[in-house]
């Protein structure tokens, strides 16, 4: 489950994957931003990306430009809101039951709590970028961070437990997939990737949060995705198509000129349009510093530690170095890049589209289908 805290953590990660988001691109309107995150007003007037139509708006090879990630337990209808709510008084009522203490905690972030970072997301790409940056460091101040991951009470509770009565504690609130559970500090958990244990056919031990799920949601199979193994070679394409973008003669003198254009406004060394973001990112993870639990463990790589003790000079450094370099990188790309890259990417986008209509209308209605089967209540 995601909510507010979550919107400005892990913004430049997107940048890295290399296929679908690779160059971070846009929404398709050519300001180098993603609407909704740090955009103002979305017009509607331009052009719809070619790949969008399958991949989803803001997921093509079309435009430059910064990615803020904007997502809210906000956005969650009523309803949804409060069937988590009456999991979270079922997982009391149910731990009370096994004498434990638990109580239950509003996984939206209190409802009419006010968003503090509304005000941020809404300002036009510029204004965002002289505010605050890409919203990396400006927008996770480590005193929220702090503050808000101590105030679960559940956590407190079990940190005062024995090791043998935690080790009960864990089991009654999740089961069998206790073993699975990596209790997190300051509040919540991570889940491996590992199986679930194996266990004999019939009833499994699903836990207060397991049964309290299926009670509000029905029984539902374990969470799927789609199979995605058939569009293997859709994606080799896909990346080929990217590098084809990117190796373009038109693309290479833009991005040079972003480049010179950078280093003029003092921010030399960067090549890539996607690195000024990465960099920050960077230097946020080891402000921070990684997790470092039990070096391996799927679930801590690439964590940041937001209840770490942050040397605040550090930080508005920091801070200072992600304002001047967005503000620089925004100006840079709007005059020498954006709508180059765009109207390459567009053509060969069509292109593709025309050469792998069929294979990207599977890919479409595959994702369309979405996860199969619900969590259980594992938030």
């Amino acid at each position: 489950m995601t909510n507010w805290r979550a919107r400005a953590r892990l913004v430049a990660f997107a940048c890295v994957t290399g296929l679908v988001l690779a160059g971070c691109g846009d929404d398709g309107d050519g300001d180098g931003r993603t609407d909704g995150a740090g955009s103002g007003e979305t017009d509607g007037a331009e052009e719809q990306s070619p790949l969008a139509e399958f991949l989803g708006d803001g997921v093509t090879f079309s435009g430059g430009g910064m990615m803020v990630a904007a997502t809210s337990a906000g956005d969650l209808s009523e309803e949804d809101q409060q069937r988590m709510r009456q999991v979270e008084e079922l997982v009391a009522e149910c731990m009370r039951e096994q004498g434990f203490e638990y109580v239950p905690v509003d996984p939206t972030g209190g409802g009419d709590r006010e968003d503090p970072f509304a005000e941020a997301f809404s300002l036009p790409p510029d204004e965002f970028a002289r505010e605050y940056g890409y919203g990396i460091s400006t927008l996770t101040p480590a005193d929220t961070a702090n503050e808000e991951q101590t105030t679960d009470p559940n956590q407190e509770i079990r940190d005062g437990l024995s090791d043998a009565a935690r080790e009960q504690y864990d089991r009654a609130l999740w089961g069998e997939m206790a073993e699975l559970i990596e209790p997190v500090e300051g509040g919540g958990v991570a889940i491996s990737g590992a199986s679930p244990p194996a266990g004999d056919e019939g009833e499994r031990d699903m836990g207060c949060h397991g049964e309290a799920g299926e009670e509000v949601y029905g029984e539902q199979e374990p969470m799927t995705g789609p199979d995605l193994g058939e569009f293997d070679g859709l994606f080799a394409d896909m990346d080929a198509l990217r590098q084809r973008i990117e190796s373009d003669a038109r693309v290479a003198a833009a991005t040079q000129a972003w480049a010179d254009c950078l280093a003029a406004a003092g921010h030399s060394g960067f090549a890539t349009v996607s690195e000024p973001q990465n960099d920050v990112m960077e230097r946020m993870m080891e402000l921070y510093g990684s997790s470092t639990q039990d070096e391996g463990t799927p679930s801590e790589s690439n964590v940041m530690n937001t209840g770490a003790d942050v040397d605040e000079a550090a930080l508005r450094e920091l801070q200072d170095y992600e304002v001047s370099l967005a503000t620089a990188d925004y100006e840079c790309q709007q005059e020498h890049y954006v709508e180059v890259q765009r109207e390459v990417a567009f053509d060969m986008e069509e292109q593709f589209v025309e050469e792998h209509r069929a294979e990207l209308e599977r890919y479409r209605d595959a994702m369309a289908e979405g996860p199969v089967g619900h969590a259980g209540g594992v938030g």
